[in-house]
């Protein structure tokens, strides 16, 4: 399932790093995400991406970014799974 401008958008500053969480209350398999970047010219990694079993057997799910942009950057998610 693929999803975009997802979670409400936030500003990283250059060279630093952020991490996101995000589930749907159940088990959707594996899911990556990726910025979904608002601002011209600005380059956002994915650094890391994770998963939690909750005890109530939903997952969570992690993203880390890195701003490698000379400016600031205004951004939120988007992304999918692997079917």
């Amino acid at each position: 399932m693929a999803f975009n401008n997802a979670l409400t958008p936030t500003w990283i500053a250059p060279g630093a790093t952020q991490t996101w969480s995000y589930s749907w209350g159940d088990n959707r398999g594996a899911q990556y995400a990726t910025a979904d970047v608002k601002t011209p010219g600005a380059l956002m990694w994915a650094t890391q991406q994770g998963e939690r079993m909750e005890t109530d057997g939903h997952i969570t799910y992690f993203v880390t970014f890195r701003n490698d942009g000379p400016n600031w950057c205004y951004y939120n998610l988007h992304g999918g799974g692997l079917t």
